[in-house]
């Protein structure tokens, strides 16, 4: 069980004097706009880039994985696999979406998809139908893998990996090389890394991110953090593994929900590098991290029965990272046992404890976060900041609600006196 933050002591790691006790907790939530500063897309750059989806640039493999081919003049290597045609399909159920609604919104799309009653639309049937019809996919055989409810299932599928592939930052990375960065870097962050430092001084830092992408994890690297950030996934003791270049097995860290150091990140939606991993003999799924370079369809537990003495159990199922997508239907997995329960419990504690909330770059329309924030944070006796260079009306009613200083800047400019 973890340890209240009353009772931690870590040393102070700024100034290498004696150790000393940790007496306060403080809570950040980062939503998407804290990523633009970095060149990741805007949700309406998202948008627009699902809703022009450019299929000569991508192909899908004899394994059901979506990827960018690297010259979008190159003929298709997988051309002549039924699999590979599943893109073209992505493309008619946009224009059916498009067809009910006058704007692309790819969370909205993705409540679309997994919706039950899109199987019964007799417009979904017809494209399905005539989907099938133009290439070759009626045969007996091709309708056990492409009838209705698998075509949607394997659409949802190349959603998440389509996202995963898109959300990169300016120079299009989304994985990032454990290369240390010295103060005053990365200077689009200055003010937020300044002011999270500061606080980390006599508090734990809970940082809570709804985003997917991997940019706060760059910063365990930096003079600011000094690798003093825990994300509840560990690599000691896993005995979870995947194969990547040269067949080599390498270890991955597993989600044991231990938080045990002054900052610590709470990726409340999941991320691109969160996958579940799922028994054959129907366990619960459990959940690890990849790597780069890793097969997702090599992904192993190092497992003892009497029979087989220890061995290496296989999940086949591995296509695509697990985080939330829908306005609506990802509400629907904050209970979901195994990894958004857990961290929505922490959540929530989390903000019973602190003193301090900093918002930086949520638009606040989910509106089971924004219940998780007034029925569990005291905003009517602890100060609230929300960061956000160009709120929206959403932002200021909910500035309003908690009684909130809204604070129109981005994280690069200084943020460490806000609460003096």
């Amino acid at each position: 069980m973890e340890k209240e933050f009353t009772d931690i002591v870590l040393p102070d790691f700024e100034y290498g004097g004696n150790p000393k006790e940790l007496t306060g907790c403080v809570s950040f939530l980062l939503g998407a706009g804290f990523s633009v500063n970095y060149g990741y897309p805007t949700a309406n750059q998202l948008n627009n880039q699902i809703r022009n989806f450019e299929l000569e640039n991508y192909s899908i493999d004899g394994e059901g994985n979506l990827f960018q081919l690297e010259d979008p003049e190159q003929e298709d290597p997988f051309w002549y696999s039924a699999d590979s045609k599943r893109k073209f399909f992505l493309r008619e159920l946009i224009s059916l979406f498009l067809n009910q609604n006058e704007e692309f919104n790819y969370e909205e799309f993705y409540d679309f998809l997994v919706n039950p009653e899109l199987l019964g639309n007799i417009d979904f049937k017809n494209k399905a139908q005539a989907f099938r019809d133009e290439y070759g996919l009626t045969s007996e055989e091709h309708l056990l893998e492409y009838n209705d409810r698998t075509l949607v299932s394997k659409t949802i599928t190349m959603v998440n990996q389509l996202i995963k592939i898109l959300l990169v930052d300016r120079e299009g990375n989304n994985f990032y090389k454990p290369i240390h960065q010295m103060k005053p870097l990365p200077e689009e962050y200055f003010g937020f890394l300044q002011l999270i430092e500061k606080m980390g001084e006599d508090s734990i830092v809970h940082i809570h991110s709804l985003n997917h992408d991997m940019l706060f994890e760059k910063f365990y690297h930096t003079d600011w953090i000094k690798g003093n950030l825990s994300d509840g996934f560990e690599e000691l003791g896993s005995k979870f593994y995947g194969r990547i270049e040269d067949n080599v097995m390498i270890r991955l860290a597993y989600f044991n929900h231990k938080y045990d150091t002054i900052f610590r990140l709470y990726k409340l939606h999941g991320s691109i590098d969160q996958y579940p991993f799922h028994h054959q003999n129907g366990d619960p799924r459990e959940f690890i991290k990849i790597k780069p370079r890793l097969n997702i369809s090599n992904l192993y537990k190092e497992t003892y029965s009497d029979d087989k003495g220890y061995f290496y159990e296989n999940d086949f199922t591995n296509y695509y990272p697990d985080f939330l997508s829908g306005t609506s239907s990802k509400i629907l997995r904050y209970d979901d046992y195994g990894y958004y329960k857990e961290v929505f419990n922490h959540f929530k504690e989390n903000l019973k404890s602190s003193t301090q909330l900093v918002i930086i770059g949520y638009g606040c329309k989910d509106s089971k976060i924004n219940d998780f924030i007034l029925e569990n944070f005291d905003y009517n006796k602890y100060p609230t900041v929300i960061v956000d260079p160009y709120p929206s009306e959403d932002v200021k009613s909910f500035a309003n609600k908690l009684d909130a200083q809204l604070i129109e800047q981005t994280p690069k400019e200084p943020l460490i006196n806000i609460f003096n």
